[in-house]
Formats: C-alpha cells, sequence, structure tokens
C-alpha cells in the first residue's frame, strides 16, 4: 500500500470519527497544518534524486549521512567507494565511518575478489559424466 493510501485511509478515518461539522472542521485544520509545516521544511530544498527540468538533483555527502546509519569499519585494502556519484576512499588499515552504503559496496567487492572465477574449461568444474562406457582395451604390442 502506497504512503498516499495509508494517509488517505487516516483521514477518512478521522473525519468518521468526528461527531459533528465543528470536529470534522477542527480535524481538517489540524491536517492542514501538519502539511503547511512539512511544505516549509522543503521549501527551497531539492531532494537528492529527484527529477527536476530534465535533470537529476545530485546527492551529496550530507545527503548520505542523513539517509543512511553511520557504520565503522577498517577495510584491507585502498580502493574508492562510489555511491550515487558522491566517493570516497577506503585507506588500507584506518578506520572508517561513513554512510551504510559505502560499507555495502566495499563488503560487496571483497565478496567478488575471494569468489573463484575459474571457467569451466579451464578445469575447475570437470567431471566424468556417468554413463560414458567403459575404457577401451589397452592394445599390446
Amino acid at each position: 500500500m502506497s504512503r498516499k493510501a495509508i494517509v488517505k485511509r487516516v483521514v477518512q478515518r478521522d473525519l468518521r470519527r468526528a461527531s459533528n461539522a465543528e470536529e470534522a472542521q477542527e480535524i481538517v485544520a489540524e491536517l492542514e497544518k501538519e502539511v503547511e509545516a512539512k511544505v516549509q521544511e522543503f521549501k527551497g530544498k531539492r531532494i537528492p534524486g529527484t527529477i527536476v527540468g530534465g535533470t537529476k538533483v545530485a546527492y551529496n555527502y550530507s545527503d548520505l549521512v542523513a539517509m543512511f546509519p553511520i557504520v565503522s569499519f577498517i577495510p584491507q585494502e585502498t580502493i574508492p567507494l562510489t555511491f550515487q556519484g558522491v566517493q570516497v576512499y577506503a585507506i588500507s588499515s584506518v578506520e572508517m565511518h561513513v554512510p551504510k552504503c559505502f560499507k555495502d559496496i566495499y563488503d560487496r567487492h571483497v565478496r567478488e575478489k575471494s569468489r573463484p572465477n575459474k571457467l569451466p574449461e579451464m578445469g575447475y568444474f570437470n567431471t566424468i559424466e556417468l554413463g560414458a562406457g567403459a575404457l577401451p582395451p589397452r592394445e599390446t604390442e
């Protein structure tokens, strides 16, 4: 269920609870105040990731700090980590305190690096198929 549908359901429930027109008007006035407060909060501020005039609003580091929890980890190698165009450098053996999205990217990098990448043609997955039959007799001279 979308956020809009949930809000609509809550408003309708509150309005049904109103026993007369005055209470209904009070409920509507409270909702209008809440909406106005939210509009003022975001007025002049573009939300990262939204498309305005055909271009996407870019993320910055402070947006990511507000969106994700901060985690700590110690990387084992020095690599750049990029999320939504924001880049940080993971420096080997130096503790980092970054938004969780960067830790997730580092973990995925480590997982992919540790996975074997041999192809079946290289003999890693070669097996003897069942029913291949007996070996031909060896010819002796």
